[in-house]
C-alpha cells in the first residue's frame, strides 16, 4: 500500500486505506446504533464466530423493523423470506392447534428466528408475534443468496451456523419426547 507523505511528511495510510473497499469499511466510523447492532451480533450465537470485518460485512445487509406489542411478525403458512434476530423486546412462537393457538416459545434478546423456511423456502411453520413493542434486525434470504457468490466463506459461516444451531434445536426436541 503506497505511503505518500502529507504536508508535515507523515504517511497517507489512513487516506489511502479509505479507497480500498474491506479497509475503508474497517477504518469508517459507525454511528451509536450501529455499535449497538454489532454488540448485539457478537453476543448472537449465530454471528459469534465471525471476524470482526465480517460482522461489519453483515452489518450493512441488516435491515431494521420495529413492532408494537400483539403484531404479527409473520403468520403460520407465509413463505419465509427473513431470518430475524431481536434486537430490543421479545417473541412468542406460537401454533395454531384444535383449540386455538399454542405457545411454543417465548424469545429475547439476541434471539434467532425464522431460519428453517428461509433456509428452505417453505412456508413458515409457526406464527411469530411481538409480546412487547420489540425491535428487530433480519436479512432476506436474496441477500445471503448474494452473500454467496460475493463472499462465499462468509456466508458458508452462517450457514454452517445456521445448520449447527438447527441441530442444537433438534436434538433438544428429540430428548424432550423420548421416554
Amino acid at each position: 500500500m503506497p505511503t505518500s507523505p502529507n504536508e508535515n511528511g507523515s504517511p497517507r495510510v489512513l487516506a489511502v486505506a479509505r479507497k480500498l473497499p474491506v479497509l475503508s469499511m474497517l477504518f469508517r466510523r459507525l454511528d451509536p446504533r450501529q455499535e449497538e447492532i454489532l454488540s448485539l451480533l457478537r453476543r448472537t450465537s449465530l454471528f459469534a464466530d465471525l471476524s470482526e470485518s465480517e460482522l461489519i460485512e453483515l452489518l450493512h445487509l441488516l435491515h431494521e423493523r420495529t413492532f408494537v406489542q400483539g403484531e404479527t411478525i409473520f403468520s403460520e403458512g407465509e413463505p419465509g423470506l427473513g431470518l430475524y434476530v431481536i434486537f430490543k423486546g421479545a417473541v412468542e412462537i406460537g401454533k395454531l392447534d384444535q383449540g386455538g393457538r399454542g405457545r411454543l416459545a417465548q424469545l429475547r434478546s439476541g434471539d434467532v428466528f425464522g431460519e428453517v423456511s428461509f433456509l428452505d423456502g417453505s412456508g413458515r411453520s409457526a406464527t411469530a408475534t411481538a409480546s412487547v413493542r420489540t425491535e428487530l434486525i433480519g436479512f432476506y434470504r436474496t441477500e445471503l443468496m448474494d452473500l454467496l457468490e460475493r463472499k462465499p466463506v462468509l456466508a458458508s459461516k452462517i450457514l454452517f451456523s445456521m445448520a449447527r444451531q438447527m441441530g442444537t434445536r433438534m436434538r433438544a426436541m428429540l430428548q424432550m419426547i423420548q421416554p
